[in-house]
C-alpha cells in the first residue's frame, strides 16, 4: 500500500480541515511553544449546542501542532452517536510532523503521548449547564486497524485519537475550515511566531499593506516588548515557508490559494507606513 501525502490531495477530498479559524482566534492555545504545566488560563465563550462555556488550558503551539498533524494525516474518520470523533493515524506522520525542520529526523513517541496527556487536562466547563468535557479524551494505539512498515514490513497498529464532542461541535460549526500543510509550521522555533503564523492564516483578506507586528502580538494574547519582536524576527525565513511574510515591523500573506497560503517569488517590499 502507497501512503498518500495529504498536501498533494486537493483539499476538498481530505479527510479532515487541518484545523479551523475559531480554534486559532480564540486563544485556546496559547502564544507559547509549551507552557509550565502550572500557567492555566481561563477563556468563556459561545459553544455550539451547548451555550457559554469557560475553557481552562494550559496548552500551546506544540499541543496546536499535534491537533492539526491528526487531522491532517486522519485515514479514516468516525462521528460516534456520543459525539466523540474518532481518527485514525500513523503515529510515524505525528513523529514526523512534529520534527519538521528541527535537527531530529523524528519526534520521539513518547513526546507525542506527553502531549496528548497535556491536551486531555484541558476543560470545557459550561456556565448554564452542568456540562464538563474538554478537547481530546485519548490518543491510543487501535489494534484492531494495522499497517506494514515500509522498510521492514513489520505490522504496526494505527492509532485513535478521540475528539471531544465538544471540539467537534466547534469544528461543525465553524464557518471557515484550514485546509494547510502544518509542517511548514513545525520549522517555527518561537512560539511567539508560530501564533501569528497561525492567527494569520485564518483571515481570508488582510489591511492593506499588511498587519502591524505588535497588533498581531496582542491579537495572540501576548504583550509588545522588544524580545517578543526579536523572537519573531528571529522566526522570519520559517514563516515565510509557511505562506506568511514579516517585513520590518508589517506582516502579510502574498497570495491565497484554495485555503492554503502560498509564496510568489519575488515580493516587493512594503512602502513605508
Amino acid at each position: 500500500m502507497v501512503k498518500i501525502d495529504p498536501a498533494t490531495v486537493p483539499w476538498k477530498e481530505r479527510k479532515m480541515p487541518t484545523t479551523y479559524a475559531r480554534s486559532s482566534r480564540w486563544r485556546i492555545f496559547q502564544w507559547m511553544r509549551h507552557p509550565k504545566p502550572d500557567d492555566w488560563r481561563e477563556i468563556e465563550m459561545e459553544l455550539p449546542g451547548f451555550g457559554p462555556v469557560r475553557v481552562r488550558t494550559a496548552v500551546g503551539q506544540q499541543h496546536a501542532l499535534l491537533m492539526e498533524a491528526i487531522q491532517f494525516w486522519a485515514q479514516k474518520v468516525h462521528i460516534l452517536p456520543n459525539g466523540v470523533t474518532c481518527v485514525l493515524v500513523d503515529m510515524h506522520d505525528l513523529r514526523m510532523t512534529l520534527a519538521h525542520g528541527s535537527s531530529r529526523s523524528r519526534y520521539g513517541k513518547k513526546g507525542v503521548e506527553q502531549l496528548a496527556e497535556e491536551l486531555r487536562q484541558v476543560t470545557v466547563s459550561g456556565i448554564k449547564t452542568t456540562m464538563v468535557d474538554g478537547i481530546l479524551d485519548r490518543l491510543v494505539p487501535a489494534e484492531e486497524a494495522r499497517v506494514r512498515h515500509p522498510v521492514t514490513g513489520a505490522s504496526r497498529p494505527l492509532w485513535r485519537a478521540e475528539l471531544t464532542p465538544s471540539w467537534g461541535a466547534w469544528s461543525r460549526a465553524d464557518p471557515i475550515p484550514l485546509h494547510y500543510d502544518p509542517r511548514p509550521l513545525a520549522a517555527i522555533r518561537s512560539g511567539i511566531a508560530a501564533a501569528i503564523t497561525r492567527h494569520v492564516l485564518t483571515h481570508r483578506d488582510q489591511p492593506a499593506g499588511g498587519w502591524k507586528l505588535d497588533t498581531l502580538i496582542l491579537a495572540v494574547g501576548a504583550q509588545p516588548a522588544g524580545w517578543i519582536r526579536q523572537d519573531v524576527r528571529r522566526d522570519k525565513a520559517a514563516m515565510a515557508g509557511a505562506g506568511v511574510l514579516l517585513n520590518g515591523d508589517r506582516v502579510f500573506i502574498p497570495s491565497k490559494q484554495e485555503g492554503v497560503a502560498s509564496l510568489p517569488a519575488p515580493v516587493a517590499s512594503l512602502p513605508a507606513p
